[in-house]
């Protein structure tokens, strides 16, 4: 008799602790994945948002600075790569909601035209990064902000780990435009990406000038 509950108990234990296994695995494979395939969008370093009251972005030409910066969460421009036919709003922000809209502008970078690093993150998927891999070096891309028009050349793109910050890496004295989203692009991946497709371009000039 006490064999048989044993038995009985030790059935149960098993049956319980395959299906906890066939959860976890679920969870890490399918759900952790694409939660964190997101969550890697959105800026390395976080940025206190605030409450901000809606604002316009507004460009001093003189000084080639912005005096006023547009809102968290607002459109301010539309990036433009004629190579691969893409048309994209801009967001300034880069959170789960912002990218379901179009590019998120990662808030701890410059703004075109002020002369720094601008890191511009989208998803790879149609409409957005689909085809940022075809991008080629040498094609020009396009920023149409509401306060001007802005253009950047592209000189290199690279497969990079998302814990490689150098590849993010700001500049403070050279305008370079960097674009990422995950990689593999356009390929379902088991699990979480850790990778990022990145192209990088300079600041060629822009229509203001």
């Amino acid at each position: 008799m006490i064999i048989k509950k044993l038995k009985s108990i030790a059935t149960n234990v098993a049956i319980s602790f395959f299906f906890t296994a066939i959860f976890v695995l679920c969870y890490y494979y399918f759900i952790d994945g694409e939660v964190s395939s997101y969550i890697s969008l959105i800026n390395i370093t976080a940025v206190n948002r605030g409450n901000i009251e809606e604002r316009i972005a507004e460009y001093d030409f003189e000084n080639k600075s912005l005096i006023k910066y547009p809102s968290w969460g607002s459109k301010f421009g539309t990036l433009k790569i004629d190579s691969i036919k893409l048309s994209l709003p801009i967001y300034h922000g880069d959170n789960l909601k912002i990218l379901r809209k179009g590019a998120g502008h990662y808030a701890g970078s410059y703004f075109p035209g002020e002369g720094g690093g601008i890191i511009l993150a989208a998803h790879n998927t149609s409409g957005f990064f689909k085809e940022i891999d075809k991008v080629k070096k040498g094609d020009i891309v396009t920023i149409e902000a509401t306060y001007g028009t802005f253009k950047y050349k592209v000189y290199d793109y690279k497969i990079v780990k998302e814990s490689n910050e150098a590849a993010f890496k700001v500049s403070d004295d050279e305008e370079i435009l960097i674009m990422y989203t995950c990689y593999p692009i356009n390929r379902s991946v088991v699990g979480r990406k850790t990778k990022r497709y990145v192209v990088y371009a300079l600041r060629v000039g822009d229509t203001n000038e």
